[in-house]
């Protein structure tokens, strides 16, 4: 299989398509129809594919022992977190055991969005 290179949409393009992917929510089943088929167009007609376009984001699970310490640093800012993930990090750092695919990403989620906003 021959590799191809990385492809993007231009600036005005992705705007379009998320315009477009936006409509595909519609309650009318003829706008959702049409919008599927102008962002279909819109991918076909710049060369790319769909798989070009959209890409699952990479999920790096912590480390066996690291997302211990990935949980305890997000505890230190405690203060710009829910309740809920306040009690979902002190859940998971009470039990010995490892952490779910689902709490590994819940984890990374939490980590990411602290990290965006530390001073």
């Amino acid at each position: 299989m021959n590799a191809r290179p990385s492809m993007v949409l231009d600036p005005a393009s992705a705007r379009r398509l998320v315009k477009l992917c936006g409509m595909l929510g519609s309650a009318h089943d003829g706008e959702r129809a049409s919008a599927a088929a102008l962002a279909n167009k819109l991918i076909r007609s710049s060369g790319l594919t769909w798989s070009d376009v959209i890409r699952a984001p990479s999920i790096v699970p912590p480390r066996r022992l690291g997302w211990r310490i990935t949980a305890r640093e997000c505890l230190l800012r405690a203060s710009v977190l829910a309740q809920r993930e306040r009690d979902f990090l002190a859940d998971i750092l009470r039990r010995n055991r490892p952490l779910t695919p689902r709490q590994a990403h819940w984890l990374n989620d939490i980590h990411a969005s602290i990290m965006g906003s530390a001073p």
